[in-house]
């Protein structure tokens, strides 16, 4: 089994942010369009995810996915290299404590975690291009992530390019050649971008409802 530990870094794994993307750009997209040095107030603000109830924080040049929950475990999830005393779990191999209660055989536990999803600066660009906000996450040396956030009656869309219809698409469009495998990389111009975004792309999407506007 698991140790107990691994409850709250499980989240990393499931991040939005995450996973490795079947997707990238040569260049941050769209090309030819310059760099945004903050993100404009009115993105600015948090948002809350029904999916799973955390909560999604836009500063000047930050955006920070906060998880903050209790979380429930059987007696028999512990392994050998935890030990129960008391109200506490202490892992033998690295001395960590965590607080628990107990429901009968069951332990709860209070998970509270700041994952950091994206921060403006070399390897972190954003763009801007039809109302629509493109944060650009550098992947390699010669490859860069790109996902869509669009803003509209107090709903925050974050979305990716993964589905097929998404790849296929794109690969018409950028008419790249289609014995390629994953990860898939793309050279598109400004008007093959703009293309891809008309037939309604970055089809994998998180939505988040606003909380409260910006409060700086």
């Amino acid at each position: 089994m698991k140790r107990l530990k691994l409850i709250s870094t499980f989240i990393i794994l499931t991040s939005l942010f995450s996973c490795e993307p079947p997707v990238t750009f040569t260049e941050p997209q769209p090309a030819d369009t310059d760099n945004l040095s903050k993100f404009p107030k009115r993105l600015q603000g948090q948002y809350l995810s029904l999916a799973d109830n955390s909560t999604l924080t836009i500063s000047d040049k930050l955006i920070q996915r906060t998880y903050d929950y209790d979380y429930k475990v059987h007696t028999n999830q512990l392994d050998s290299t935890s030990r129960l005393s008391g109200d506490t779990i202490v892992d033998l191999t690295t001395n960590e404590k965590r607080i628990i209660k107990r429901d009968g055989d069951s332990l709860i536990t209070h998970v509270h975690y700041i994952d950091t999803l994206f921060q403006i600066d070399y390897d972190n660009v954003v763009k801007k291009l039809k109302g629509y906000y493109f944060l650009n996450t550098r992947y390699d040396k010669t490859s860069w992530e790109v996902k869509k956030i669009r803003l509209a009656k107090g709903q925050l869309v974050i979305s990716s390019i993964s589905t097929k219809l998404d790849i296929d698409n794109l690969k018409e469009i950028t008419e790249t050649p289609t014995d390629t495998v994953p990860p898939y990389k793309f050279t598109a111009t400004k008007k093959q971008f703009k293309e891809f975004i008309k037939n309604d792309r970055f089809s994998d999407s998180e939505t988040f409802f606003r909380q409260k506007k910006n409060w700086l």
